[in-house]
């Protein structure tokens, strides 16, 4: 070892100061609650208890314990720690690798006691600023705390009125479940009186035909891809508004599909499935799509096909009287196969409307169940919402609040999401949902998590992390995206302003 550092070694044992007239020898880089634990007078003890070594080999710049207890002093251990005394301000730890490196970081400038470096012990002047600062911001958490006691009791009087929304909701959804059953009980039976009145109106059915079993699996088929053909929303039902949509439909040629030609098609339902297709609709439905597809042939078709227009002594004036004569007749045929939009007798129009306020009236019945239900169920979630120790929170569900900056600009909604949108334009960018808190030393409510945010390309779903802190006013302060896809804001709000603990770090002096 060179001179410099045993120097550097002597130097780094010892600090002294007097105590009532004596010499008080303290290891440098320990701070006074540790000084028992490095006596002078015998064998050191590494803090771990891993070994004991002498005396003079604390602070000797060689590290020997593996928990580096025996250099605070110097830089020979990488987990060393150094304690800065700072008086007048706050002392502080800081890694034994920054002793004597050429850097002032202690403000009384005791870590670099050895390295030539010139350091101004500025402790006192930043412990001015620092109890300024602390004067402030307790004079902030006080005024914030007197908002926070305000939003506790708005909170709980938000849970109160939510407890008695959601017994008047149970009762009205209760209700709303046996009207929708009463309905469906009146629809059913005038539906069963509009089917019997039907009855006389459908067409005789022809001779049944033993068909091969091979043609009827592909009639089945057609019927079936069809039916999907129609079902445009893939729901599993086709319905008068699918079919409206679909000139086929159109019976009279006017250029548009009526409601009354719709329902014709659907046996005058709203809607029918698949099997109901296949049982009724489909007889209704296949000669209009084969008259789309040229495949329907009317009896003048089938008479042409005799060759009895192949004469060739008949004059030309014959051929085109023929002719027109043929163009009239197919018209003839084209319209006699195409039924008319069903006329009823009045009696018949009277069960078809009732059946028609039937439908709707259960319809309706069944849409306020569900409406209903859905309130029920968010409230009954935000009920069980945690929103803090006091529902200190929870006036916030509901609101959102905006920050802009050169580019973009950000909405942050507690306890519903948190966007993203450019200031040029553009779709709005969500990067996350609600998830949970994050606790931070100790303190469960001092960040929100988003999660589930839009996917970015080739790369992670959007997250965001709202760090809270206490203010006078709910406001977005600052928003960083510190790595890809994973956003922060700072949020200040009254909700986390406590009197309790402001100011009662202890420094130890």
């Amino acid at each position: 070892m060179n001179n410099a550092l045993v120097l550097a070694a002597v130097i780094g044992l010892f600090t002294c100061r007097h105590v009532a007239g004596s010499q008080v020898h303290r290891v440098r880089g320990v701070p006074i609650s540790k000084t028992s634990l490095y006596p002078a007078d015998r064998d050191f003890q590494c803090l771990d208890g891993s070994l004991f070594i002498p005396f003079n080999r604390v602070n000797d710049d060689y590290c020997d314990c593996a928990d580096g207890s025996d250099e605070p002093a110097t830089s020979a251990c990488s987990n060393g720690s150094f304690f800065c005394h700072n008086p007048g301000h706050r002392p502080q730890y800081i890694p034994s690798s920054w002793v004597n490196d050429g850097v002032c970081d202690c403000c009384d400038a005791s870590d670099e006691y050895a390295s030539g470096k010139s350091c101004v012990d500025n402790c006192h002047e930043l412990g001015k600023e620092a109890r300024i600062e602390a004067q402030r911001l307790a004079e902030l958490a006080k005024e914030g705390n007197k908002i926070r006691l305000e939003m506790m009791n708005r909170g709980k009087q938000i849970k109160t009125e939510q407890q008695s929304q959601i017994v008047k909701l149970r009762a009205d959804y209760e209700e709303a479940e046996r009207m929708k059953k009463e309905k469906e009980v009146i629809k059913n039976q005038v539906e069963e009186r509009e089917k019997i009145a039907l009855e006389k109106y459908k067409p005789a059915e022809p001779e049944r035909i033993i068909n091969d079993p091979e043609e009827d699996e592909i009639s089945s088929n057609e019927a079936e891809d069809y039916f999907n053909h129609l079902d445009s929303d893939s729901s599993g039902t086709v319905t008068v508004a699918e079919l409206q949509v679909r000139q086929t439909f159109d019976v009279n040629r006017n250029g548009e599909v009526s409601l009354d030609e719709a329902k014709y098609f659907l046996n005058n339902k709203e809607e029918v499935t698949l099997q109901e297709f296949l049982d009724s609709a489909w007889a209704n439905v296949k000669p209009y799509v084969m008259l789309e597809e040229g495949t329907f042939k009317q009896p003048n078709q089938e008479e042409s096909e005799t060759g009895e227009h192949d004469d060739p002594e008949r004059s030309k004036e014959e051929e085109e009287e023929h002719e027109a004569e043929g163009e009239e007749n197919a018209e003839d045929a084209e319209i006699e196969s195409e039924p008319p939009a069903p006329q009823y007798d009045e009696e018949t129009q009277i069960l078809i409307s009732e059946a028609d306020k039937g439908r709707s009236q259960f319809k309706d019945a069944e849409n306020a169940v569900k409406d209903l239900l859905a309130e029920l169920r968010k409230l009954e979630d935000q009920i069980d919402r945690d929103y803090g120790p006091d529902q200190e929170f929870a006036p916030l569900d509901g609101q959102c609040f905006d920050y802009t900056d050169i580019e973009y600009v950000y909405t942050f909604c507690p306890f519903g999401k948190a966007t993203q949108k450019s200031k040029s334009g553009g779709s709005e960018v969500i990067l996350g949902h609600w998830h949970e808190w994050v606790e931070f030393k100790g303190n469960r409510y001092s960040a929100m998590k988003f999660d589930r945010g839009l996917a970015c390309w080739n790369g992670p779903t959007r997250s965001t992390t709202v760090h809270l802190s206490c203010g006078t006013e709910n406001k977005i302060l600052a928003v960083s995206e510190p790595s890809r896809c994973e956003y922060a804001m700072e949020f200040a709000t009254p909700a986390v302003c406590h009197v309790d603990g402001i100011g009662d770090s202890h420094d130890e002096l």
